[in-house]
This record gives structure tokens, sequence and C-alpha cells, in this order.
């Protein structure tokens, strides 16, 4: 990025990088869904998901018998791969009720034949994993790739310490709800009168265990520590682009999905995420093939 960047998309980018961080953290709710810890040994698999016929892409078609065949045949035949293993859709509907166990809307609105199979792949340390996978992504009958290690092994992700995070409006933001809603404050930081409003908010919604903020120094500190490696970026990004946030701690009983929405409607408030529908998103698209799943199922309150 250009450090001549104008300010205004300075902010949404920085914004929307802080939301990248969270969404690929790790909350500590009970039924938190998380990666494996991960060592310097570790061979993150690449998950080949065949069609079924809700992928997009796959034309309202499911892979046959003869397209699976060719691709274990073609898999199995890769020598930069040290092991290729099937995981069947009983398998896989194991593990997902086992995963979601405590969202019973979603285990409802899921069935067997909604999850798709897939082949596992553990690639040889040294080998092309980007060849692979776009490798494997040509092949008939494969609905999406995903590779972990580019999930669960970014050096990006972060352990917050929170279930829903509150994003605060910094000057000149372009984000939607910076521009509307605020009157004269529009375009304009996060006012103490609007900040005032959103810990009163917070401070009377039933669920909410505790919270903290985390201010722009702050941010801007672990913002600096994260993209260490991306000079450029970093050297455009003032202090004033990074956004405060409030940090929420949730009871796992609420719906955490409702409150976001409720928190998100306050002026002077940017974007609000919440962690356990972020989370068991990425688990469903990451584990299970699918990220087609409205949020009224997958983050449905605690049962």
């Amino acid at each position: 990025m250009a450090d001549e960047a104008p300010s205004g998309l300075r902010s949404l980018i920085a914004t929307l990088l802080a939301g990248m961080s969270v969404l690929m953290g790790t909350p500590a709710a009970a039924d938190a869904v998380t990666a494996p810890e991960v060592s310097a040994s570790d061979e993150w698999e690449i998950a080949v998901f065949l069609c079924i016929p809700t992928t997009y892409g796959c034309h309202r078609r499911g892979a046959t018998a003869k397209q699976k065949q060719a691709l274990r045949t073609f898999l199995e035949s890769r020598t930069e791969l040290s092991d290729v293993r099937f995981v069947d859709r009983a398998s896989a509907y194991e593990s997902f009720r086992r995963d979601f166990a405590g969202n019973k809307t979603l285990l409802k609105a899921v069935r067997a034949k909604d999850l798709p199979e897939s082949f596992r792949l553990r690639v040889k340390k040294g080998a092309d994993r980007d060849r692979m996978w776009l490798a494997a992504k040509r092949r008939p009958g494969v609905g999406t790739v995903v590779d972990q290690a580019e999930i669960y092994g970014d050096p990006l992700a972060l352990a917050w310490e929170s279930d829903i995070a509150v994003f605060l409006c910094v000057k000149d933001s372009l984000m939607p709800a910076c521009l509307s809603g605020r009157g004269r404050a529009k375009g304009k930081a996060a006012t103490l009168k609007e900040k005032k409003a959103v810990v009163k908010a917070i401070e009377g919604t039933p669920g909410v265990a505790g919270y903290f903020f985390e201010d722009q120094a702050t941010a801007y500190r672990n913002f600096v520590e994260s993209y260490a490696d991306n000079e450029a970026l970093v050297n455009a990004t003032q202090l004033s682009d990074i956004p405060e946030s409030y940090r929420l701690t949730m009871r796992a009983e609420v719906d955490w999905n409702a409150v976001s929405r409720s928190l998100a409607r306050l002026p002077g408030v940017s974007q609000v995420y919440n962690l356990r529908c972020t989370d068991a998103k990425l688990k469903l698209e990451v584990e299970y093939g699918r990220s087609n799943l409205p949020d009224s199922k997958v983050c449905a309150p605690r049962q």
C-alpha cells in the first residue's frame, strides 16, 4: 500500500485488518472450536472437498463415483504427498456432531448428506503447497480446497481473551456505520458521548460477564507487532488509523448474535465481531467444506 494513500482509505484498511486479526483469534468460550496447538514440525493438511449440489461452482451436481476414484488415483500418484486419507460422509457427520454438540439449531439444520466427502493430504516438507492446492482444485468433482496451513498456521492468529469485539469509529473512516446516523459526528472518531452510550449499553446487556477497553495506543502496538513482516503496510498506517474497541466476555447460554447486532447499531460503533459466530464459520469451512450456511443456524445460542 502506498504511503500517500488517503487517510480514509487507510482507516478502512486498518479497521478491516484489525477485524481480520480478531477473526483469526481463538475465543475462550466453552464451545469454542479451535485449531490444534502448532509445533515447528507439524504438517498441516490440505482438505480437498468433493462437490455436493449446494457447493458453489459445482452446478448443483455432486461428485460421481468415477470422479472420486480418478481423484484418488491422481492424489496417490503425487510424489510431494506423504499421506492421502479419505473422509467419508459418515465420519464427517460424526465429527461434525461432536464439534457442534452445543449448537442444537445447527445440528437440526445439517444432515449427513449436507456434508461433502473429502481427501486429506499431507505435504512433504519442502514441497510446493500452493502448486498442490491448485492441482487438486482443478480436478473434476472437486468443490473446494482448503490449506489448513493458511488458517491454523497463520502467524497473525491471535488469542483474544474476549467473545465479542466492538470496534469504534476512527477519524475519516469509510465504514458505512461511521458515515450515517451520527449527525455532526459524521466522519469523526467516536465521541466521548458515544463511548459513554456504548459503555451504558454493554453494562445493561444481560449475559455480559465482563468487558475491557483496548485504547488506540495498545491497539496500534498490537497491530505493528502482528504485521511486523509487512513494512510497507506498517509505515503507511498511522496511530490514528487504528480503532479502539471494547472486548466483551459473554455467558455461554446468551444469544451472542443478538447482542452483536444490538451493539452494532449504536452511533460511533464501526463494526462488531461475534467470535463464537466467526470461529464456527471458520471451523465449518476448514473442516467440513461448508461456507454458505445462514448465521441464524451457525450462530445460534448454545442450548
